[in-house]
């Protein structure tokens, strides 16, 4: 583009951004953020949200929670995407704690989460074997009109075959059934372990 005189904008720079973070190569992200700023131009939350999501790919789980915690002390406001982002990053850590208040923050701060953010906490209380709590926050969505999809299925059946409560299992996949939730593969492995288990 430089060698024909095209000029730069925010957009082609954003592009480049996000492709360079989606192959793990988040440096030469931030060094085209200099170049943004050196053109006069300001950053969106798309393209910091991609800086964010590439240092979580990357697992540089820490320096994406700085980062996020500095672009919103620059008066930023995250949509629903970089809020997910982050605390999927924070659950990743073993933070889960974290990401709930994260999740709270969002809600106060007027951005809705959707199943994505709700799923993330979900699962990572499953991993820390908080599967009743996991429930409650599986019973708090659905209270509040957001369908459960079949990642969010999968995390709590895994969280109650890994806790040996094998009726809830059952239930619970009778009633991703009923919900019309289309099984994977994941879902059809555990019922099986779980039916070998109950003959």
């Amino acid at each position: 583009m430089e060698m024909f005189g095209i000029s730069h904008n925010i957009y082609s720079l954003s592009i480049l951004i996000n492709c360079f973070c989606h192959l793990d190569h988040v440096d030469f992200g931030y060094s085209l953020i200099g170049k943004i700023f050196k053109l006069g131009f300001k950053p969106n939350i798309t393209t910091l949200t991609s800086l964010i999501h590439g240092l979580c790919r990357e697992d540089k789980f820490v320096e994406a929670v700085d980062l996020f915690d500095d672009i919103v002390e620059k008066g930023y406001q995250p949509d629903v995407y970089t809020y997910t982002v982050i605390v999927n990053g924070l659950c990743k850590i073993g933070k889960t704690t974290v990401a709930f208040g994260v999740l709270k923050r969002m809600v106060e701060e007027g951005c809705e989460p959707d199943v994505v953010s709700y799923s993330a906490i979900i699962d990572s209380l499953c991993k820390d074997r908080f599967v009743t709590e996991a429930l409650d926050l599986f019973l708090k969505i659905k209270s509040e009109s957001i369908l459960p999809d079949v990642v969010t299925y999968n995390n709590l059946i895994r969280g109650l075959c890994m806790s040996s409560r094998w009726k809830e299992v059952f239930m619970l996949f009778n009633q991703m059934l009923r919900a019309n939730v289309t099984p994977d593969l994941i879902s059809f492995v555990r019922k099986e372990r779980f039916q070998g288990l109950m003959a």
